[in-house]
Formats: C-alpha cells, sequence, structure tokens
C-alpha cells in the first residue's frame, strides 16, 4: 500500500509539472514592448523636465554674472565693464574665485556692447552660438 501511495505521490507531482508552463516568447515579447512603450512616455517626460530645469539654471547664473559683471563695473576706475568673464577672477580684488560654466559644461558669451552695456548668454544645449535655443536674459527678469 505504501508502495501505492508513493506511486501516486510521484505520478501526481509529475502531472502538475508537465501542466505547468513557462512563457512563451512572444508572451514575453509582448511584456517587453509594454514595459518599452511605458519608459518611452516616462523618459519623454524626464528629459523635458531636466532640460526646462538646465534652461532655468542657465538664466539665474546669467542673471549671477550679470550682477558680478555690474560689480566689477562699480569698483573699476575709471569706470568700465571688464573685457571678458575671466576679468572677474583676476586682479588684485577679484568679484569671484573662477567663472562657472553653464549647465551644458560651455563658456558663457560675453560681449561688451559698449562702455554702458554689455550682454551675457549660454549657447544652450546644442553648443553653438547663433542657433534658436540659445538662452538669454529675458528683460522681466
Amino acid at each position: 500500500m505504501e508502495n501505492n501511495l508513493e506511486k501516486m505521490k510521484k505520478t501526481s507531482i509529475q502531472r502538475v509539472l508537465a501542466e505547468q508552463r513557462g512563457m512563451t516568447i512572444v508572451e514575453l515579447m509582448i511584456v517587453l514592448t509594454i514595459i518599452a512603450s511605458i519608459m518611452g512616455v516616462v523618459g519623454v517626460y524626464v528629459f523635458g523636465a531636466l532640460d526646462k530645469a538646465n534652461i532655468q539654471e542657465a538664466k539665474i547664473q546669467i542673471n549671477k554674472l550679470s550682477g558680478q559683471v555690474e560689480q566689477y563695473y562699480l569698483s573699476s576706475s575709471p569706470r568700465q565693464f571688464p573685457n571678458s568673464l575671466e576679468d572677474l577672477a583676476a586682479g588684485p580684488t577679484p568679484i569671484v574665485k573662477k567663472v562657472d560654466k553653464d549647465p551644458w559644461g560651455n563658456d558663457f558669451i560675453y560681449k561688451k556692447i559698449s562702455n554702458r552695456e554689455f550682454e551675457i548668454y549660454s549657447m544652450g544645449p546644442d553648443g553653438s552660438e547663433g542657433t534658436e535655443d540659445d538662452v538669454r536674459k529675458t528683460e522681466a527678469e
């Protein structure tokens, strides 16, 4: 009787194992496609937010640099704007220890327009000057 009982247990275990099956390749591909689609949608929003954050950070840095250039102007004798942003970190009384780069790792562009006017901007994400993604200080800021 014990022998019969053991045979029944083995048979039922074998039957359970035989009835179980894994996921097919088609099912795996469907699951992976769904996951990739979700990640694609999430990625667009995440990278879009990152770009907006970098642009905002560049505007903040431009405002900070503008204030430092104006401080340089007020502390110089005779009054003049620096010839380059590196002048902010030079001289006997430097305004800053070093001039920061934009969020994309590029130098900010500084143009001395006249004795009383200057412009500072970033080349933006593409790193090319004069394109539509350049980040400039807006009048409202």
